[in-house]
């Protein structure tokens, strides 16, 4: 059935955040946050059209363009995931970055802009939790990968990615309770974002991708020396709240976690999704 569907998506984004003794290795089941599922699978599911190579930024256009044209659909994703037991939503501007959106055709009197869409996606994720005061679920404003995902070798110039990201914060932070750097590939890029993030005030999640076969991440760097690089990111300290892996198989998460909680820091919460 659907629920079990996303029961099963649910599980899947499990987010197993630490609050236990930092030599243990795996988090105590007491205290675990759930995350929701991902957006453009869901979206598909209820109708949106996705199209393009898989693997391309052209892909992911349908699901950044529902913000604008199926919003609806948007809102509904959010809700099957906080009634299937979801802690956090995440805003659906995965997709919304330059990259992306420069596939889309003219609307109206021009090109799409990227800070209406990326303020829209905030406000549906912010109108489905609205629509569940008893649960009181928070709302996770996408930093994303601006480029394809995994693709450690098209990620850019610090400089630029700081630009960019910087935009997106300012556009996400009105309807967010927290910023979640996602599926960073290298030091550099997860420092970018969340030097952003951290400009913003609120709190910071930061999650990186790892390599397939062993845990160092997608650029090959170490854990070690990327969670150091977040950790001297200029007020860093108190307003990181988590670190975290994802889109990353459970085998070689399993692997990491004892060097990542052995690397952030004891009041830093540490955990992982799909």
């Amino acid at each position: 059935s659907k629920t079990d569907e996303l029961i099963a998506s649910l599980e899947r984004r499990r987010l197993a955040m630490a609050c236990h003794d930092p030599a243990t290795e795996m988090t105590e089941q007491a205290d675990v946050m759930v995350l929701d599922g991902g957006m453009g699978h869901q979206l598909r599911a209820l109708g949106v059209e996705i199209s393009g190579p898989v693997g391309t930024m052209r892909r992911f256009l349908g699901v950044a363009m529902a913000n604008l044209e199926q919003p609806q659909l948007v809102v509904d994703a959010h809700l099957a995931y906080i009634d299937a037991g979801a802690d956090v939503v995440t805003t659906n501007s995965y997709a919304c970055v330059p990259r992306c959106l420069q596939h889309s055709p003219d609307v109206g009197s021009g090109p799409i802009d990227l800070d209406t869409i990326i303020r829209r996606a905030g406000e549906l994720a912010k109108e489905a939790c609205a629509q569940r005061p008893g649960r009181k679920v928070k709302v996770a404003g996408c930093l994303p990968p601006l480029a394809e995902s995994y693709r450690a070798d098209r990620v850019g110039a610090f400089d630029e990615n700081l630009a960019q990201y910087r935009r997106i914060a300012a556009a996400i932070k009105p309807t967010s309770d927290l910023l979640l750097c996602e599926t960073m590939s290298t030091v550099d890029e997860a420092c970018a974002a969340c030097t952003a993030a951290l400009e913003t005030g609120l709190p910071v999640w930061v999650a990186w991708t790892l390599d397939e076969n062993k845990p160092v991440l997608r650029s090959g760097e170490s854990i070690e020396a990327a969670v150091a690089a977040v950790m001297q990111t200029p007020g860093a300290h108190g307003a990181v709240k988590a670190l975290l892996f994802n889109c990353t198989s459970p085998e070689i998460v399993r692997e990491a976690m004892p060097v990542l909680r052995a690397a952030a820091p004891a009041d830093v919460l540490v955990g992982g999704y799909a």
